[in-house]
């Protein structure tokens, strides 16, 4: 046997399952190789041989056999042998059959061979056949048909038994043949001899073996086979047997080359459509051995045909010829009505003298016609023709016209095909058009299906809930209509269309009863064609396309894909806007900085109500998950916020599903989805219900909810999980958003306090981070060595200040102080923490801690913990706001460390201050005393001998004195410089034009000597000293006057605003400073020019730095050499408690 005909476990597949047909149906066997059937001499396929060489392979078409019997309700007889009666009822329970049912009403019965066959101790023919007899009509009387399946092992080793069972055959193909009955004869292939089953083969007509239900060509009539005649009877079998069969070879090996070749020309993709029908219809010639083939292009009704196709050499046509069609051979084949299906090809010639008459001369030279009739939907038919001028090449056989309706059938496939394609291309083109609006698509999809349907009407509606209807968009002329329209629902098809099942198609109106219906009174539509739009899977309204004229054929497959289609389209489409416009406004009010929480969770609440058509809306605060949920925000119910709903926390539906779920929950009905047990359907009659978990960071905080008392008509969709799960994702961030904010407000409210100290805003900080976490533990530890000194802590009985805390490497605080950003463990046993000596003694079994520095390097952690594991992931919120904990603690430290260091060199500048005062007095007193006795005694010389010094004694003398007076003035300005920080006036308002003006009048004779123009803006109110920002003006003008180089000097003194500062500049046109010279300007006796060159001290811009910088500010220059130089300085302006005056 072949191994091809078991399956991968070894069994033999039930090839009888569902192909034993009852007698109507018996001449096709779909599934199996081979054509089966009725042969010659037999009205049915009635007695099958089954060859088998496994048990398994006889119960798979034995067990099918009986069972399909069963089914038919007719009456099974088993005949068994080797089998026991428990076997054999065995296997038919094995596949699904009610045994015992079958066995009580007596439509089975198992019989041994015993009792049938070997009655009477051995076979005899009469009486078996008898015995079958009386069962059969027995059968027929009460069932609707008899069929018997016998085991013929008892054959075996019996040798006159089998010679007259097999001669037995010719009694029971009378029995079975032309009657409702049935034998299946089992036949043991190795149990029984060869020559037996020879006999097997030769005498039943149809065969089983190999997964295989055979016509049997060998088959011989079980009276010739053992007649008397037999041996000349099968010489001539078997001669007529080999001519059959080389003929059948020959025609079956034309009959593939021509259908290969049909497939080659189909199948070229390098030949247009117009190039393969000429190269069929050359095929065709070759086929059919005719001289001209053509296609042509039909009309009946309007007696029209035009060749679109011809190969050949015909006299006068050519493609795009016109004439009658009642003037051609065609008009035979054309279809009196509309079909949908090639028909059978018809034949025409003088062999046959079927040849009528033609009215064109020339068809007198047609002597064989063979045509088909082409129905294209959508188009006119066509012919698809061959004829010749020889009356020889008539008589074409069945192949001939079943191969010349394959051609046509492939010309029907193209034609429709490609029609299919444009309107699928313009369907495409109308619908994915970026330009053109929702309704200017709308209109195109109703002309598209106008010209695709043949039906001049198309019009979409919209249906209301109050039997109501609108006619959104309408092509087509009819005076009911119309864009626009809006009327009841009642006595229209739109009516008929809703109660319908499905789409309702109607070609004309009187055929289905409808020309008496108010709806035909008031349309008078006969053909109609229309689907229901549904939107997010809820009725939207209809899409229809209608006639006043009935239409001439059914609506293809094609058509109702193409409705289908446009149907879908526009449901999509509007699901989509509606989707749009349902998460703008959601958008507009989540986004609306006018409105409060709640009244944007309000909102929100009112619009899922109204996009999931259910009556009522709410939140759910769930604070603790052994507790109860608390509504803290519901619409369309009478259940006040903050009222408990459900307080079974172990099950339950509704709410309870849904914190549990990461998916959105949901279900149309309670009562079929079992959750009426629940409190929340007992106590509110809740049935349909939408909900999703509200979670904050990793945290679930709630449920967001929508529901009714009714049941919902249609199931929820993506869409609708999607938009209440982004909700519910927009309230847990607002949610988590707002708790941060709080907690932010806190910490600034905490750090931002004047009167806290540190310690005590380090306690507050803790706590406030045990609140922000929900951890039970907080401190701030300092690293000393190996161990961690706790310097503050809450939620703990740790002594601060001395307790010590220990971790391995790697483990808690050793970890956090090695790296920058934040450390969180939510269970301390997953990561191998759990034999840290901290985890043992205080039995943390979670972490969160940052590092925290000061000036010097790292200091220690700010961290926070608790005794149980986390069942959530700390969030990025939860690290962020850890990490301001940490950088306040270390930014206050470090200020510490900065104040620190401030005193130690506030203490050593005070210890500067007053050697410098000591210098300052000494100058004034010690110094100043000498040099006036130099002096006086230098001016006595002067007055007493200068009649007696000669020219050169009077000029060492002038030299002297000069000498005294520069070393009294420079003493006089370092004592200035000295006394800036000690001798000032405390700062306060001060006008700088009142300033201003009074060094003008000081330099009064100055600027006249050297005719300066000086400009000034205006100057603001500052807080300073007034007579030492009188001595900086003082010095920048002098200097700018002093080098202004060949050209009067001018100057221009203007002010702006810097900030919280305002800037001065005085800008001269001297000579300039090099850039690399600027730096040197402000130090103390640094000159740049010889005192021969310009006069002066070489200390009175370092004072005017000294100055700028006790008023808070700082000074610079701007120059370049032969340009001149701007010099600018800041200062602060008065604080608002000083002066209730506007700064300028």
């Amino acid at each position: 046997m072949s191994e091809t005909s078991r399956n991968p476990d070894g069994e033999e597949p039930s090839v009888l399952e569902n192909e034993f047909e009852p007698p109507s149906d018996r001449t096709e066997f779909p599934d199996f190789r081979g054509p089966v059937a009725p042969l010659e001499g037999h009205e049915t396929v009635d007695h099958f041989g089954l060859i088998y060489e496994t048990q398994a392979e006889r119960l798979a078409a034995v067990v099918p056999y009986i069972a399909q019997g069963l089914e038919r309700g007719e009456r099974c007889m088993y005949i068994r042998a080797d089998s026991s009666r428990e076997a054999v009822l065995e296997a038919l329970r094995n596949d699904g059959i009610d045994v015992d049912a079958a066995l009580e009403s007596g439509q089975l019965s198992v019989h041994p061979a015993a009792e049938t066959y070997l009655d009477g101790g051995a076979f005899d023919v009469d009486e078996g056949y008898d015995r079958l007899e009386r069962a059969k009509e027995a059968a027929h009387a009460e069932y609707e048909g008899f069929r018997v399946t016998a085991e013929e092992t008892w054959l075996v080793d019996d040798e006159h038994a089998q010679e007259a069972f097999m001669s037995c055959e010719a009694h029971v193909n009378d029995l079975v043949d032309g009657e409702e009955s049935m034998a299946l004869c089992q036949y043991d292939r190795t149990e029984l001899p060869p020559d037996v089953i020879e006999d097997v083969i030769r005498t039943h007509p149809y065969l089983i073996y190999d997964g295989t239900v055979c016509q049997n060509v060998f088959y011989t009539p079980p009276e010739e086979y053992f007649g008397p005649d037999r041996p000349a009877r099968e010489n001539e079998r078997k001669l007529r047997t080999l001519v059959d069969r080389t003929d059948a070879e020959a025609a079956l090996e034309t009959e593939e080359w021509a259908q290969r070749q049909l497939y080659a020309i189909a199948a070229d993709p390098h030949r247009s459509f117009e190039e393969k029908i000429d190269d069929l219809l050359a095929f065709g010639r070759e086929v059919f051995d005719l001289e001209i083939g053509g296609m042509a292009r039909v009309d009946p009704a309007a007696d029209y045909y035009r060749i679109e196709a011809i190969s050949g050499s015909p006299d006068g046509l050519e493609a795009g010829t016109e004439i009658p069609l009642s003037d051609t051979y065609c008009r035979e084949v054309v279809q009196n009505g509309p079909t949908d299906t090639v028909p059978m090809p018809t034949e025409l010639s003088t062999v046959t003298g079927e040849l009528p008459e033609s009215k064109v001369r020339r068809s007198d030279d047609v002597q064989a016609y063979l045509g088909t009739c082409v129905p294209i939907e959508g188009d006119l038919d066509r012919t698809f023709f061959f004829t010749s001028s020889d009356p020889s090449d008539g008589a074409f056989s069945d192949r001939e016209r079943t191969f010349l309706r394959l051609m046509g059938q492939w010309v029907k496939y193209e034609f429709e095909q490609r029609r299919h394609e444009r309107l699928l291309r313009d369907l495409y083109e109308t619908i994915a058009d970026p330009q053109a609006s929702f309704g200017e698509k709308v209109e195109g999809l109703l002309e598209l299906g106008s010209e695709r349907f043949g039906l001049d009407i198309g019009y979409f509606t919209q249906t209301d809930d109050d039997e109501t209807f609108e006619i959104i968009a309408a092509v087509g002329d009819h005076d009911e209509i119309r864009a626009g329209v809006r009327d009841t629902l009642r006595d229209t098809y739109c009516e008929k269309l809703l109660a319908s099942p499905g789409p309702i198609s109607v070609t004309d109106a009187a055929e289905v009863g409808w020309t008496d219906d108010r709806a035909y009174e008031r349309f008078g539509l006969d053909a109609y064609f229309a689907t229901t739009v549904h939107a997010g899977g809820e009725e939207y309204g209809t899409l229809c396309f209608a006639s006043e004229s009935p239409r001439d054929r059914t609506y293809s497959d094609s058509e109702r894909t193409f409705l289908d289609l446009m149907g879908q389209w526009l449901g999509y489409e509007l699901e989509q806007r509606r989707r749009v416009r349902y998460l703008q406004e959601s958008y507009e009010i989540t986004s609306d900085p006018a409105l409060s929480f709640d009244e944007k969770l309000e909102r929100l609440l009112e619009l899922g109500r109204e996009r999931f058509g259910l009556e009522m809306g709410g939140l759910n605060h769930l604070p603790s998950w052994d507790g109860a949920f608390r509504l803290e925000k519901g619409v369309g119910l009478d259940v006040a916020s903050d009222e408990e709903l459900g307080t079974d926390p172990g099950a339950g539906c509704f709410c309870r599903r849904t914190i549990a779920s990461d998916e959105p929950v949901d279900t149309t009905d309670a009562r079929e989805s079992g959750w009426t047990r629940d409190e929340i359907y007992r106590e509110f009659g809740l049935t349909s219900y939408l909900g999703t978990k509200v979670s904050t960071g990793s945290s679930p905080y709630g449920t967001l909810w929508f529901g009714s008392t009714d049941p919902r008509d249609r199931p929820f969709t993506d869409d609708e999980r999607t938009f209440v799960e982004l909700i519910g994702q927009w309230i847990g961030y607002e949610i988590e958003r707002r708790k941060h904010r709080r907690s932010q407000e806190k910490l600034y409210e905490i750090t931002a306090d004047s009167d806290l100290s540190f310690d005590e805003k380090a306690e507050r900080l803790l706590d406030l981070g045990r609140e922000q976490f929900d951890l039970d533990m907080g401190f701030l530890l300092e690293k000393e060595g190996d161990a961690f000194r706790v310097v503050k802590t809450e939620g703990t009985d740790l002594e601060e200040g001395s307790a010590r805390l220990s971790a391995n490497p790697g483990n808690y605080c050793k970890q956090t102080i090695t790296v920058e950003t934040p450390v969180g463990v939510e269970d301390v046993e997953a990561v191998g923490w759990d034999d840290d000596p901290l985890h043992r003694e205080y039995g943390l079994g979670c972490y969160l801690g940052t590092r925290v520095t000061d000036g010097d390097g790292v200091y220690g952690s700010v961290c926070f913990s608790d005794s149980s594991a986390q069942d959530r992931d700390f969030t990025d919120a939860d690290y962020a706001f850890l990490d301001l904990i940490g950088q306040w603690l270390s930014y206050e430290l470090e200020r510490d460390e900065r104040e620190r260091r401030l005193e130690r060199s506030n203490d050593r500048l005070e210890e500067s201050n007053k050697r410098l005062e000591q210098f300052a007095y000494a100058a004034s007193h010690d110094l100043q005393e000498p040099l006036r006795m130099v002096s006086s005694y230098l001016q006595l010389l002067e007055s007493r001998y200068e009649d007696a010094l000669d020219e050169e004694g009077t000029e060492f003398l002038g030299f002297a004195v000069d000498g005294a007076d520069r070393m009294r003035e420079m003493i006089g300005a370092l004592l200035q410089y000295s006394r800036v920080e000690t001798q000032g006036d405390p700062l306060e308002p001060v006008d700088l034009e009142d300033v201003f003006e009074g060094v003008r009048e000081d330099l009064r004779v100055q600027i006249e000597e050297a005719d300066a123009e000086i400009t000034v803006g205006s100057l603001p109110r500052v807080r300073g000293d007034a007579s030492q920002l009188r001595q900086v003006f003082q010095n920048l003008l002098s200097n700018a006057i002093t080098y202004s180089g060949d050209e009067p000097p001018r100057i221009r003194v203007r002010a702006e605003k810097r900030g919280r500062k305002r800037a001065i500049a005085v800008e001269d046109d001297g000579i300039g400073i090099p850039p690399d010279e600027q730096d040197r300007i402000f130090d103390i006796f640094d000159r740049l020019h010889s005192r021969e060159e310009y006069d002066g001290t070489g200390i009175g811009l370092a004072l005017c730095e000294r100055i700028v910088e006790r008023h808070g500010g700082e000074i610079w220059v701007d120059s370049e050499p032969g340009e001149g130089a701007t010099f600018s300085f800041t200062l602060r302006q008065p604080r608002s408690s000083e002066s209730g005056e506007s700064s300028a």
